[in-house]
């Protein structure tokens, strides 16, 4: 044995320094380490049961494995669950998170959890149905939100007693409206009512309706004169009383301000009237084609006198 550790010492030395380093290698490939924070915790109760509340909704989780596995590691993937299904008590109580609820992916092992403790408190499952609304952020190109409707306008929510008894109405995710000109449609996402409790929604999205009205304005004119539309080479003459009247235009302040340097024009239809009667008669107002406007006559009739000359 002597001479069998006395021959080719150099060697020998050689040899155990290169397993050393080897080893070392090694280790140092499969013993990376990362910290993974704000992994969700979720707690598992039985039929009928619901979390009221619990102290911690994430924990900390430090894992191990070799640099090439941490880094394909997806933090979305992972999660912690602690299982009560077998002794949901209503009440409040510790429950220990260990390793063993740490669901990851098998080529990394969770090393350590925090917190390893977790308060929590246990009440009897109901159902409640509860309206849904929606909320708008930005503003829209032109126009104002009219309103925003659900479809469905109400949704179920299953959960803890004590907490659906103080839940009134959830919100959906908020809509965008920023640069929109003209009513939309959007499936969004129901919101849980609280940060500090997750009931089950049902269903978990709605249609919402987002009703655009168009911004309008106005432009009036007074002392419009009121013109008479007769047949041609008609021998009566026809006098209108008042001669001339107020108009009012109404729409979108872009095509307001295309029909404001020009004057509308007021008439009223005499083609077919007999020269023996006076008749009252509605004013009406000349609209240019393709222009969204309306109008309004004060007084919307007037006092058509037709005589022979």
């Amino acid at each position: 044995m002597k001479a069998f550790l006395l021959h080719n010492p150099g060697l020998k030395i050689l040899a155990l320094l290169a397993a050393v380093v080897f080893w070392l290698a090694i280790q140092e490939t499969i013993s990376f380490e990362v910290v993974l924070p704000d992994i969700p915790l979720e707690i598992r109760v039985g039929k009928g049961w619901a979390v009221l509340h619990q102290s911690e909704h994430t924990v900390r989780v430090t894992f191990k494995g070799s640099q090439n596995d941490i880094g394909q590691m997806d933090p979305k993937q992972i999660k912690a669950i602690v299982d009560l299904r077998t002794n949901s008590i209503a009440g409040s109580g510790e429950i220990v998170v260990t390793l063993s609820a740490i669901k990851a992916p098998r080529n990394v092992r969770p090393i350590s959890v925090e917190p390893s403790r977790v308060q929590v408190s246990l009440d009897r499952e109901q159902e409640k149905k509860v309206p849904v609304q929606s909320r708008a952020v930005g503003k829209p190109f032109s126009g104002e939100v009219e309103a925003l409707i659900c479809e469905p306008a109400v949704v179920t929510l299953r959960g803890p007693a004590q907490q659906l008894q103080q839940t009134e109405w959830v919100y959906t995710e908020s809509v965008d409206v920023e640069g929109r000109v003209e009513s939309f449609t959007k499936r969004c996402r129901v919101l849980m009512p609280s940060d500090t409790w997750t009931p089950v929604i049902e269903p978990p999205e709605v249609q919402v309706n987002v009703m655009i009205s168009e911004r309008t304005e106005t432009v009036e004119w007074d002392n419009v004169p009121v013109s008479v539309v007769v047949q041609p080479q008609a021998l009566w003459t026809v006098e209108v009383l008042p001669s001339r009247v107020r108009v009012v235009l109404t729409g979108s302040p872009e095509t307001l301000e295309d029909l404001q340097a020009l004057a509308p024009k007021a008439f009223v239809e005499c083609q077919e009237l007999d020269p023996s009667l006076t008749y009252d008669l509605p004013v009406q107002v000349f609209l240019p084609l393709g222009k969204a406007v309306s109008a309004t006559v004060e007084p919307h009739t007037v006092r058509v006198v037709v005589s022979k000359p």
